[in-house]
Order: C-alpha cells, then structure tokens, then sequence
C-alpha cells in the first residue's frame, strides 16, 4: 500500500490523499489539523474514491479545474485561518478518435471536519492502521520573525552565560586571550574553556559536533570592540556549519577597556556573502585578507586599538551597516544582566535597550 500525490489541500488546514494498493484506490485519509495538531482519520466516500481513480488512472485528454471559497454558517478556524469550503470541478475529457467516448466530470466540496467527540478511524503519521492518532501529533506554526533582542535573548540571557561573561573579565589582565565554547541543552548551557597562546591575538579551538556559542576575552592593547579575527572567525564556525542554529547563535566579548558585546547574525543570506570574502575556498581563514582589512576598512571606520571605546563602537556599528554584513551587535551591562541593541540614527548611535 502506497501514498499517493497530495490530491486536495486546503493550505495547511486540511489534506485528503488517496491511498493506492495494485493500481486501485482502495482508502482516502484525512489530514485534519486543528490550532497546533494536525489528525489523520479514514474517510468514508465512495463516490470521492471513484473519482481520485479516474484522475488517477484515466487516460486525461481534457483538464479544467475551478476553485471557489465558500463561507461556511458555522465559520470555523485552525491554527490562525478561517476556514471554509473549497469547491472544485474536474472533468476527464475525450480526443476526437473517441467518437463514442463520454467526458468525466465531478464536483465536489469539501469543508474541513470538525468531528468533536465521535471521529471516525484514527490513523498515525504514516497511515498505517495502528488505531493511534486519537491525541493528534504536534503541528505548531513557524515561529514569526524574531528580533535581534529575541535572537540574542536564548544564550546570551542565561545565567550561565552571564556567570561565564563575567569570569572573562578577571581574564582581560592576561597576555593571551580566553573563551568559552556554549552548548546549550533543554535551556542549560555547558561550556568549554579554551586559550590562546601568550601574547598572540586571537584562539585556535576545535570543538566535537555543533554548539551555539562563542565569547571570549581581549587584553590590553587589543581593541575594545570585535576585531576582523573575530569576524573572520565568526564566518568560519557559519561557512563549515559549526552552528546549532544561525537564529540563536551568539558570538561575545568582553575586553580590558570594560566594554562588553554580542554579535548576532539578524540576516544570513546578506552574512554569507560578507562572510566568504574572509575564507579560503577549503574554509580556512584567509589570514593576509584578514589582516588587509583590519589595517583598511577598520582604520577607515576609525577603529583602532589605541582609539576611545566610544569612537570603536560607533565605528564598528558604522561598519556593520554600511558593509551589508547581515549582523547585529549589543552592548552589555557591567553585570552582564542586560543588553541593548545598537544601530544608527542621523549618523549617531542609537542604543536600544533589549526586554530582558
């Protein structure tokens, strides 16, 4: 027994799909989703089963199909649509070599069940009789649109985040940097510790499998915001797939001028293509271009190391913008408790402050 195409759908509302075994529809299943669960149930109709094998199996000369909605007295809705009935005509034509030959024609409407406390045969997901189905299976809306805040709001404001954040800060009076590689699990984080070499900017990691971020220190005389390193490898945990997920994935610092960040990645098609221009075709880090662009583009933007926090900021939130790099950077408080989104108004920074 196999299943066939997807027959006749109401969006994601309702699904009714004939099931075929030795060339015969021989059963039709509905799909019937109802706010965040969708039922599978055996539906009883002959005549509808007699029609899917003609469409089916026929020899088709001749198609129409017309389509019209019709408000029910009863209006119901599933998931956030109202639903009514969807009405179509199908007629199976002849050709001219067919003197004899009758055309096909079926209307049918269907308006999607609502079967309260006495449903009809449940079937599982893949419509094999298991009489389950009776719970219904999870089918719960896309997530909409995240904001930046949102986006930052899962690894970034967990307590354990904050803790590690916080013990970076008694790192930055080192002379090499430190991070914390976050995976996080049913809401806790677990976190890996990892250095860098004396007096080197920057830290070599490797890490088994996907985790969701990555914060790390810079000591003194190292900038007070993210460095093209740090953007350099920020597209390299993204271009060789090292994220659990692109929508949640935060990318930290905390630097020995007090100053404390996030990075985000608000738009990934426009991050790809920022992101290659830093790799080499095998995935490493182009280190020479790397370079070019912290001794070019950051010193166009004023970004230097022994620049004002205040002049970095505003420079690197400049060349976020400018740069199409798809990213979006928070400013921290000093307990790490609270963050706020920074972006650009009349040329000037404009701080806006996350619900936490």
């Amino acid at each position: 027994m196999g299943l066939y195409h997807d027959i006749w759908s109401i969006g994601e509302t309702y699904l009714l799909v004939p099931i075929v075994k030795n060339n015969r529809v021989v059963l039709l299943i509905e799909a019937v989703r109802e706010k965040d669960k969708v039922y599978f149930y055996q539906k009883e109709d002959k005549g509808l089963i007699v029609f899917f094998q003609a469409i089916i199996f026929d020899k088709i000369t001749d198609f129409n199909e017309k389509i019209s909605i019709q408000e029910r007295r009863e209006e119901r809705t599933i998931g956030n649509v109202n639903v009514g009935c969807t009405t179509r005509s199908i007629t199976v034509g002849c050709n001219d070599n067919e003197p004899n030959c009758v055309p096909y024609t079926r209307t049918e409407t269907i308006c999607p069940p609502k079967y309260g406390n006495n449903p009809p045969k449940a079937f599982d997901p893949i419509g094999l009789d298991g009489g389950g189905g009776g719970d219904g299976y999870n089918y719960p809306d896309p997530p909409e649109n995240e904001t930046p805040c949102e986006k930052a709001k899962k690894i970034g404001n967990n307590a354990k985040t904050q803790d590690l954040f916080e013990g970076l800060k008694t790192k930055t009076n080192s002379t090499k940097e430190f991070g914390q590689v976050l995976k996080e699990s049913a809401g806790q984080i677990n976190n890996t510790q990892v250095e860098g070499e004396a007096n080197q900017a920057g830290i070599d990691f490797n890490v088994s499998g996907k985790f969701d971020g990555f914060i790390h220190s810079h000591y003194s005389g190292l900038l007070s915001i993210f460095s093209a390193n740090d953007l350099a490898s920020l597209a390299a945990i993204y271009i060789n797939g090292g994220m659990s997920n692109v929508n949640n994935f935060i990318f930290g610092v905390v630097t020995a001028s007090g100053t404390q960040y996030i990075l985000i990645i608000d738009d990934p098609e426009k991050f790809a293509i920022f992101a290659k221009q830093f790799l080499l075709p095998n995935g490493q880090i182009d280190q020479v271009y790397t370079d070019s662009y912290g001794n070019g583009i950051y010193i166009m933007y004023n970004i230097k190391n022994n620049g004002l926090s205040s002049a970095n900021e505003l420079g690197f939130v400049k060349l976020l913008s400018n740069e199409n790099t798809g990213l979006k950077v928070f400013k921290g408080s000093n307990n790490s408790t609270n963050w706020a989104e920074l972006g650009l108004k009349n040329g000037q920074l404009d701080s806006k402050p996350c619900n936490n």
